[in-house]
């Protein structure tokens, strides 16, 4: 709670909108843009995204390259394809390890759902890269990082 409450928060307001650029003039990721939603504390929490691209996107086939980030020897045309494999990761208590009984899943930083030795598998969508957390108490007492090539159905137990 203690970050929800930092000068950078945006207090909810009704007909209010937050916008933000996620992106470095060269189509990477800005660091800096990384966010979070904060609990609610009482009533509802209505929310709804809308992303726009006020340039072509980049890494997707016949996403041009600014002439001013192409290397020598780039395509004038596009930007290389990457392609994004969905993986489909299950996650699974046995409830084997009594130090596991109000575990939590995290994606990164990001609560996902209750983890426990009682609580349902939890199955999702996932890609390369991304980083599941298991907590307890707070504590991240497990990490598991998705591959791709490890399949596209991967389960993972603890």
């Amino acid at each position: 709670m203690a970050k929800c409450r930092t000068r950078l928060a945006v207090r909810p307001h009704s007909s209010r909108a937050v916008l933000f650029y996620s992106q470095l003039p060269n189509g990477q990721v800005d660091p800096a843009s990384i966010h979070g939603a904060c609990p609610v504390l009482s009533g509802q929490k209505y929310a709804a995204n809308l992303w726009v691209w006020n340039t072509p996107r980049q890494g997707y086939p016949g996403a041009p390259i600014k002439e001013k980030f192409r290397k020598e020897g780039d395509s004038p045309i596009s930007a290389p394809a990457i392609t994004f494999k969905k993986i489909v990761a299950t996650f699974k208590n046995t409830g084997k390890d009594p130090t596991m009984a109000n575990a939590e899943l995290f994606f990164e930083g990001q609560f996902w759902g209750k983890f426990g030795a009682d609580d349902p598998s939890l199955e999702v969508n996932t890609y390369q890269g991304h980083e599941w957390n298991v907590r307890v108490n707070g504590e991240v007492v497990k990490t598991w990082i998705i591959f791709e090539d490890e399949g596209e159905k991967q389960s993972f137990t603890i």
